[in-house]
């Protein structure tokens, strides 16, 4: 299997999230959706997840839901986020049957599925270009002004591999 690609469709899924409530791609009347892929022994998911949030805290109530899609069991993925503040729903995929089927190279690798199943953008490890660049596609699709999410001078650096 190979890492889903723009324009691709992504997989129906779904999973448990950590509060135990069930989420099901395309039924949960988002506008977009963004899978985040993430592991909680990541370092590079660490520096991402604050920059995950603020896409998560900008632009959820013009329509868009973030997930992070943990590799780890509920415990892990709790105190990870916790750690990095991160307020949106953790679905546990421990079994990785949804991985399995996204097949992310590198985490963290984010998903943007538009209401048509569709991927319509990809981040793929900590890149903040490619960060600006999912935050203009959301801005577009969703016809809400952008925000800049990783500016340069903030003292992280522009990559880090996954």
């Amino acid at each position: 299997m190979a890492t889903l690609e723009i324009g691709q469709p992504a997989p129906a899924f779904t999973l448990r999230g950590a509060d135990k409530q069930n989420y099901s791609l395309g039924t949960d009347g988002a506008r977009l959706t963004l899978a985040v892929f993430f592991k909680t022994t990541c370092p590079t998911c660490a520096v991402a997840f604050p920059y995950i949030e603020k896409i998560f805290q900008t632009y959820r109530d013009a329509g868009l839901a973030v997930w992070g899609i943990s590799q780890h069991d509920a415990r892990r993925a709790k105190d990870f986020a916790a750690k990095y503040a991160a307020t949106f729903p953790l679905l546990i995929d421990d079994a990785w049957r949804v991985s399995k089927q996204y097949d992310p190279d590198y985490v963290p690798t984010l998903f943007l599925i538009a209401p048509t199943g569709a991927v319509c953008e990809r981040v793929v490890s900590f890149d903040k270009a490619g960060l600006n660049r999912l935050a203009q596609t959301i801005a577009d699709r969703l016809g809400v002004p952008p925000v800049l999410i990783a500016p340069d001078n903030d003292g992280v650096p522009a990559f880090r591999p996954g």
